[in-house]
């Protein structure tokens, strides 16, 4: 989980201030907001620290067999990809993996939330079924998609969480993601457990460190005591 106080103060539109008619509470809320959009962004950050990254995809994908283990490709290193014709439908991952004489590539999609709309849902499966589609020739093993909801953990709830529009044998729960990669998924989400534990005390005391909110709260818990 991404943390609140390592987010830079940018209040641009200053739409949160007038929601709340109050320039430090809204700068508070646009970092709030702020963070919840990285968080995927920081998700992929502690997967590619703890699986070993292909260097060059080029000459990866140039091989015959790959070297028993598990390997990730990441979003970047798919656009920089001479064999690959991305035209911007880059999935977030591909994943190879050699184990017992047999080697297979998974094209992941990597998501911390679960619930799309209609619209994005079916964007998200037409993007990655085309890739791989116009790639398939130029990735000699068996190629496999999937769309992973990382912080899910029922693989009937990430098919309705897009919406219906992935087959469940697409669908892909967090832990089964990092099985995959051989990788644990609990040490993953306590990580990101001890940063929503930081970031709500980080916000409390933020609040109250505005006097207006602190005014506040202090008649709110008078009232309510009286």
């Amino acid at each position: 989980m991404a943390k609140i106080r390592d987010r830079s103060t940018k209040n641009v539109s200053g739409a949160y201030s007038r929601v709340f008619g109050n320039e430090k509470l809204g700068m508070l809320m646009s970092k709030v907001h702020a963070t919840s959009i990285s968080d995927g962004g920081e998700l992929e950050r502690i997967v590619q620290s703890k699986v070993q990254t292909v260097l060059n995809l080029d000459e990866f994908l140039g091989r015959d067999i790959m070297p028993d283990g598990v390997f990730l490709a990441t979003k970047r290193q798919i656009k920089k990809c001479r064999m690959l014709g991305a035209h911007n439908s880059e999935p977030d991952f591909i994943i190879f993996k050699r184990r017992d004489n047999e080697q297979r590539c998974h094209v992941i999609e990597l998501k911390a939330g679960h619930a799309f709309d209609t619209k994005k849902a079916s964007a998200e499966r037409r993007a990655l079924h085309e890739f791989v589609e116009k790639n398939a020739r130029n990735m000699k093993f068996m190629v496999s998609i999937h769309f992973c909801a990382f912080n899910q953990d029922d693989r009937q709830a990430v098919q309705e969480g897009f919406k219906n529009k992935i087959n469940i044998e697409e669908a892909m729960t967090g832990r089964e993601f990092c099985e995959l990669l051989e990788i644990n998924y609990d040490e993953i989400v306590a990580m990101r457990r001890r940063d929503a534990a930081d970031n709500f005390r980080y916000f409390v005391a933020e609040l109250l460190k505005i006097p207006e909110v602190k005014q506040m709260a202090v008649e709110l818990l008078n009232a309510m005591e009286t």
